[in-house]
C-alpha cells in the first residue's frame, strides 16, 4: 500500500470560489436557475423563485462556493440550471477580479458581474470589502459581513 512521504511546506493556492478560512460563516443552499448555471466564485442574486438565485439580477445574495462534488459537466467548475449550490452569505471568500484591488476596498460589481473596487457605474456589494489586495484578474478574498 502506498503511503505519502512528500509534503509540500506550503499550503495549495486559492482558487476561485474557495472558502478563505476557517472561521465562522454562513452558507445557504439555493436552486440554480439560470439555463447556462453559474460557475464557482460568482456572485449570485435572487432567482424567480423564493430559494432560486440567478447570474444576473438587481438583487445580490452572495458569492457560490466551489464544490468538488459537483457533476463533471460544463468542465466541472459550474453549477447547472437545476443544481443545489453553496451560496456564501456571511464570511470569507477567493474571487477574481476585474481591476486591481486592495485590502480594505469596498467591493462592487460591474454590469457584467465582475467584483472590483471601482466605484464608478458599478453597483455596490452591500456590507462586503476586499480582505486582501490583487492584480487585474487576480483572485482577493472578498469578506461578505
Amino acid at each position: 500500500m502506498p503511503v505519502q512521504t512528500a509534503y509540500s511546506s506550503r499550503a495549495a493556492a486559492a482558487y476561485e470560489g474557495m472558502l478563505a478560512f476557517e472561521e465562522p460563516s454562513l452558507t445557504v443552499s439555493r436552486l440554480v436557475e439560470t439555463p447556462a448555471g453559474i460557475g464557482f466564485g460568482k456572485p449570485a442574486f435572487q432567482g424567480a423563485c423564493d430559494e432560486g438565485i440567478a447570474a444576473q439580477g438587481a438583487t445580490f445574495r452572495g458569492v457560490t462556493l466551489a464544490d468538488r462534488n459537483v457533476a463533471p459537466r460544463n468542465g466541472g467548475d459550474l453549477f447547472a440550471q437545476g443544481d443545489t449550490a453553496p451560496v456564501m452569505i456571511r464570511g470569507a471568500v477567493w474571487v477574481v477580479v476585474a481591476g486591481a484591488v486592495a485590502a480594505g476596498n469596498p467591493a462592487f460589481l460591474t454590469p457584467a458581474g465582475a467584483f472590483t473596487a471601482a466605484a464608478s457605474g458599478n453597483v455596490p456589494i452591500p456590507n462586503a470589502l476586499f480582505d486582501s489586495s490583487a492584480a487585474p484578474g487576480g483572485l482577493a478574498r472578498l469578506r461578505l459581513n
